[in-house]
């Protein structure tokens, strides 16, 4: 990139996965600060320069979910480390994980008059190694509150698709569905891969510490024995939960957090899909972006507060169906990201002809990478279901496909007469 501006005080904000980062002119340099909050909660920063202002500059973030930090290194090897922007994303008890976007913002300040950011190259990429467990920027997380009334025909369009979502359980809407609504929900979980996860009825930021580890418990143990499965994802009345409710969750319960900035509130004020946050949906449903998402009503037109409406439903749909991408539920969509750091493989054989591996996960499926040189006649066979694999071929001729946990995997590289 490069960048062109008449008052020091401009800046361009890049705004990546954990990061909040400023970058300007000043004195002939381009000066990038990398901001995080420390464990008081204090605004601070580290700054590297990343090359002549009068030249194009190059560098490069890597972004580590295990130990939620930034590094950035310039291109004469220059560099910084800072932890996550925002203290609870710092704090998460779990690996967390690359959104897979990022957001350029310029400001004009002082006595600006102008200042041009050029961006000529954007790169993501994976440390390599022979097997290379990657994320998928084909998945998009959704779900519904309550569930409520008036979202069955959403949830039907949507399997006609092969979508599925989290649904989280409000234990006041459940006391108060009949046996049909009740079966409805629990087919969704038993056989149409839905997530289970729980909607708590109590803003739990306005009870003591107790009530509300009480009332986690109460609810998570309803909802399990309503449902007939355990809960794997929470959210409360009103968002109002912080860091140290979903630490109990996690530690506790097994659950994760829908919110916060590694989830929904990573953008402001998007993370609910409803009327009045799609004219932001619209356009990024249309590029196909992935970015967690809840609502409520699906089925009405004009949607109430906080919903969306049937047409502007099915549109986001479609919108993701033309990119070939899938809606899943938000427990799919972090344990596969989160492969990409927990999946390992195990009793390798290779040779020119043929490569054997076992994969072991979290216990959900991966997305994975293998550095060969794939030919005309390669296939790929999963020795524990007896099948041949489809796969895809990237550019360098490594082939790419899913492998579940404890399966064998038999990949013949090149055709045995």
């Amino acid at each position: 990139m490069d960048v062109d501006a008449d008052d020091p005080e401009s800046f361009v904000e890049l705004d990546g996965p954990g990061s909040r980062i400023i970058i300007h002119e000043i004195d002939n340099q381009i000066l990038l600060k990398s901001y995080y909050r420390d464990p008081s909660g204090e605004l601070k920063h580290e700054e590297v320069i990343l090359g002549d202002a009068s030249e194009r500059v190059n560098f490069k973030i890597i972004f580590d979910g295990y130990n939620k930090t930034n590094a950035i290194y310039a291109e004469d090897g220059s560099s910084i480390v800072t932890p996550f922007y925002n203290l609870d994303r710092q704090k998460l008890p779990y690996i967390d994980f690359s959104n897979g976007y990022i957001k350029f913002t310029t400001f004009i300040l002082g006595e600006g008059t102008y200042l041009d950011v050029d961006l000529y190259n954007i790169n993501q990429t994976a440390e390599r190694k022979f097997i290379t467990a990657i994320g998928n920027s084909r998945i998009i997380p959704f779900g519904l509150d309550g569930p409520m009334n008036g979202t069955e025909e959403g949830i039907d369009y949507l399997k006609s698709k092969g979508y599925r979502g989290t649904l989280w359980f409000d234990k006041g809407l459940l006391e108060k569905s009949n046996e049909r609504e009740i079966s409805y929900l629990r087919s969704l979980v038993a056989n149409d891969s839905w997530e289970v996860g729980i909607h708590y009825t109590k803003e739990l930021n306005n009870l003591p510490l107790e009530e509300a580890y009480r009332v986690m418990n109460e609810e998570y143990s309803y909802v399990y024995e309503k449902v007939g499965k355990k809960p794997t994802n929470w959210c409360c009345l009103r968002n109002r939960d912080n860091l140290t409710h979903a630490i109990y969750a996690y530690d506790n319960l097994g659950m994760t957090w829908r919110n916060g900035d590694a989830a929904i509130h990573a953008e402001r004020d998007v993370g609910n899909l409803y009327d009045d946050t799609w004219e932001w949906w619209e356009p990024a449903s249309k590029a196909g972006m992935s970015y967690p998402v809840f609502s409520h009503q699906l089925d009405v037109e004009p949607a109430i507060k906080y919903s969306i409406s049937r047409s502007k439903f099915r549109e986001w749909v479609d919108n993701y169906y033309a990119n070939n991408m899938t809606v899943v539920s938000f427990y799919e969509y972090n344990q596969i990201s989160r492969n990409t750091y927990d999946a390992n493989f195990g009793n390798l054989q290779y040779d020119e002809n043929l490569l054997s591996f076992d994969a072991h996960t979290d216990g959900f499926k991966a997305h994975v990478n293998i550095n060969i040189t794939a030919g005309n006649d390669t296939q790929v066979y999963d020795t524990t279901l007896e099948q041949y694999l489809d796969y895809k071929t990237e550019q360098d001729r490594s082939i790419t496909f899913w492998v579940e946990d404890g399966h064998n995997y038999k990949v013949y590289i090149n055709k045995l007469d």
